[in-house]
């Protein structure tokens, strides 16, 4: 009876172990609990961020979201969103709650009906169905900003930077480091500036900010976590006889960048061993600086913005004036963010964080064109013309040198514009639009791709 009981119990021990390792590489799944997307209305300059709580059965191993426009197998193959958010397999069969939030980007100008799935390895494990309008607005704006908005603070400040879903920013008199929301500049938190207090420029390298501070015994620059936190510093460079401190900071691939004021120059730093790589001069007096795609964003004071290309051979190029931006006032620009798609420039002459984005025309996925119109602006004027008509001068690109354009929109609210006609074979149109502002002006047409500006010499739109 003993031996048959321990055999009983050894079989019951097998089974129970052979039960637990199925359960163990049982596939895990996820499931939506909860989600939000911001803003509820995007336009099509506003980068969509997803919000949502999953439960999955295993970790919360979270890959990543993507969202396209299209045939929706879900929808009855109807047009429309669909985001995957995909998960994969953890090391426990645990049941997690997984809260994410992820930036879905910029989107096309689109509106219909969307469906979200669940993703773990590649299934589908859930969905859920929303709708989504996205309206015309401006481009994503840091190859040819032009003011869209901004907000007011009491403060006085030197530096700005972009860090995710924040605006970093500099109080010069609270000597503090102010973490503020993009489009309100509602206070989120903030910390005790390094140093002297007298923070310059700003950068952000995705976990620590760095901050060029001018300090009594010279200028330096801190590394800092976002609890105020000194993780590193060292001497930053400058030029004798002077010591000033960097006035602009930017961080791409691994380098650290600062614009020095008098003279104008660029300096690149390793910020690892403290090293200065290189410096160049600088075309004009760059206060304010970020990265961008392919390089950094400049300001001077006076609102020029520049495209820098981060080498010591490398040039300024010239993406708008004044005029382009639409700054009407007598700018003092000494803080600069990208945040992704717009810029967000500092005037310290108003007190505002200036929101900067481009102008632009859109075509909708369901084949129309359609303008918009940015307040407090009162209108658009759109007009239509041929490619083999426009005419190339040293410092401006005439859009109606040899032919009229046809003007699609005067003085249009902004919305569809309507457009029956195609260009002839072996022809190509070109659209642009023109805002005309609060008092009734018409503004520039911007610039082109090359920096030239744009003119309609035969003034389509009266």
């Amino acid at each position: 009876m003993h031996r048959a009981r321990e055999r009983s119990r050894g079989g019951w021990s097998t089974f129970l172990v052979l039960s637990l390792l199925a359960c163990a590489e049982a596939r895990a799944s996820v499931s939506i609990q909860s989600f939000s997307m911001a803003p509820a209305s995007p336009d099509t300059g506003d980068p969509l961020v997803l919000s949502a709580v999953l439960s999955s059965t295993s970790s919360c191993d979270f890959l990543g979201a993507r969202i396209g426009f299209g045939a929706q197998p879900e929808l009855g193959g109807r047009m429309g969103w669909g985001i995957d958010v995909e998960f994969q397999d953890g090391v426990l069969p645990v049941v997690s709650t997984c809260p994410i939030e992820t930036n879905l980007g910029t989107l096309p100008l689109a509106a219909g009906d969307g469906v979200l799935r669940a993703r773990n390895d590649w299934i589908v494990d859930d969905s859920a169905l929303f709708a989504l309008a996205v309206a015309p607005g401006p481009a994503p704006g840091w190859d040819g900003p032009a003011l869209h908005g901004g907000f007011s603070l009491q403060l006085l400040s030197a530096a700005a930077t972009s860090l995710p879903g924040r605006l970093a920013v500099s109080d010069l008199v609270g000597r503090q480091i102010l973490l503020l929301e993009p489009k309100t500049g509602d206070l989120l938190s903030s910390f005790r500036s390094p140093g002297s207090g007298d923070v310059r420029g700003l950068a952000w390298d995705g976990s620590s900010l760095f901050a060029s501070v001018r300090d009594s015994t010279g200028p330096r620059i801190y590394k800092l976590d976002l609890l105020g936190r000194i993780l590193d510093s060292f001497p930053s460079p400058f030029i004798s006889p002077g010591n000033l401190p960097l006035e602009g900071l930017a961080y791409l691939n691994g380098v650290l960048y600062g614009s020095y004021e008098s003279p104008p120059t660029l300096f690149a730093i390793d910020p690892s061993t403290h090293v200065k790589l290189w410096n160049r001069p600088l075309g004009d007096k760059i206060l304010a600086l970020d990265a961008a795609p392919e390089g950094l964003l400049g300001a001077a004071p006076t609102g020029y913005f520049y495209f820098i290309q981060p080498d010591p051979a490398g040039q300024d190029v010239l993406l708008a004036d004044p005029a382009d931006t639409g700054i009407t006032t007598i700018p003092q620009i000494t803080g600069l963010a990208y945040d992704g798609s717009r810029i967000f420039a500092w005037d310290a002459a108003t007190y505002t964080m200036m929101s900067m984005r481009t102008f632009a025309l859109w075509w909708a996925m369901d084949g129309t064109l359609q303008a918009y119109v940015p307040a407090p602006d009162q209108a658009v004027d759109v007009i239509r013309g041929d490619l083999d008509d426009t005419l190339q001068m040293a410092n401006f690109l005439d859009v109606a040198f040899f032919a009229p354009p046809v003007c699609l929109a005067d003085r249009s609210p902004g919305g569809v514009v309507s457009d029956p006609d195609n260009p002839p074979p072996g022809h190509v149109f070109f659209y642009v639009a023109r805002f005309i502002d609060a008092a009734g002006h018409p503004s520039s047409y911007g610039r082109t791709s090359g920096g030239f500006r744009r003119i309609d010499s035969s003034d389509a739109c009266p």
